[in-house]
């Protein structure tokens, strides 16, 4: 039985995640993280409706919509055509700063959920740009109207609100977020690191992660609202992984056009040990944004659609630990991966 999923915003991350259920429909498994979650494989996903505000991407068949512009994503193979057409999505007035000099296609809440009802979607996957946060909710909504579980990809903090909680509660549907850790992105790596010091009884000081990217994702982060917005997020995130208060800042710093889907993240630990001798660490790390998200996107809309099944409902707290930076109750990276794989993993 496929697991029906429909897709917020057709942006990078969209783009190589659908090129990735073409990739892995059939036998192949190279780069292929979690074959098996849930006791559903990727090739069981399927994609039955999709939304976006972008005049450039409203109308055409998805398989063109994740290249068309802004998009800068890797073309990694030929999706056929199929019959999802990108419909106009939902705007509160709070669309990207990429999109102020674009035509906007807008649609209402309510129509969004009869799409969803119509095209029969599991699971609503919200990959919006950064800073729409009445749209978030408002995504959310037409999800929970719709009977779908709602997976929140974006920074915007969707699981802060108790009362958008509680409704989902209430009609026993899954709720996940907030914000997407990638793979082996700056968030992780920053997490990975800080934490090996600390077992390795290292007294953390200071740190710091400056990422530098291209595409939209990250245009829009240089907005300076949303720049600290999501330092915010991302500081947070890392910080939990230190037992104790110490100087750190994480963040995105610089929009290059021409490093596409790219990014670079640059970092810096200083810490002491035996006789306060001083330790520093320098070191960056080059990923590329929609491939990295992949793999952890895979995972939890897998995970996701199984607690729809048997009726786990709220805000589940081992998947959101696991795949997200902003989870309601953050645990250390160590714990909720393995409370996640003895869940889910096969």
């Amino acid at each position: 039985m496929a697991v029906k999923i429909a897709l917020a915003g057709v942006g990078n991350c969209a783009s190589v995640f659908v090129q990735g259920l073409k990739f892995y429909s059939g036998t192949e498994r190279k780069g292929l993280w979690h074959p098996n979650v849930a006791g559903t494989r990727p090739k069981d996903l399927q994609v039955v409706a999709a939304f976006d505000v972008d005049s450039r991407k409203v109308g055409l068949e998805l398989s063109k919509a994740i290249f068309a512009p802004p998009n800068v994503a890797r073309r990694y193979l030929a999706v056929p055509k199929g019959k999802v057409t990108v419909e106009a999505g939902i705007s509160k007035g709070d669309a990207a700063p990429h999109l102020k000099n674009v035509r906007l296609e807008k649609t209402g809440s309510e129509e969004v959920t009869k799409l969803l009802e119509a095209s029969g979607a599991d699971v609503l996957v919200n990959m919006i740009s950064s800073g729409s946060v009445a749209t978030s909710e408002e995504y959310a909504r037409a999800a929970l109207r719709a009977g779908c579980a709602f997976i929140n990809c974006t920074p915007s903090l969707v699981l802060r609100n108790n009362k958008l909680v509680a409704d989902f509660q209430k009609a026993k549907l899954p709720l996940v977020g907030d914000d997407l850790m990638s793979q082996f992105g700056g968030t992780i790596f920053h997490k990975g690191l800080l934490g090996l010091m600390v077992k390795r009884g290292i007294k953390v000081s200071k740190s710091y992660q400056l990422d530098v990217g291209g595409g939209s994702e990250t245009l829009n982060t240089i907005d300076e609202d949303i720049k600290m917005a999501k330092r915010e997020v991302k500081t947070t995130a890392v910080a939990s992984e230190v037992p104790y208060k110490f100087e750190t800042i994480a963040g995105t710093t610089d929009f290059v056009d021409y490093m596409g889907n790219d990014r670079t993240s640059y970092f810096w630990f200083e810490g002491s040990t035996f006789m306060e001798s001083g330790i520093s660490v320098d070191i960056y790390l080059r990923s590329s944004d929609g491939a990295n998200a992949g793999n952890v996107l895979l995972d939890v809309i897998r995970a996701t659609y199984r607690c729809k099944q048997i009726r786990k409902i709220g805000t589940v707290g081992e998947i959101c630990a696991y795949g997200f930076k902003s989870p309601p109750k953050p645990m250390h990276y160590d714990e909720a991966y393995t409370k996640f794989a003895a869940l889910y993993v096969r």
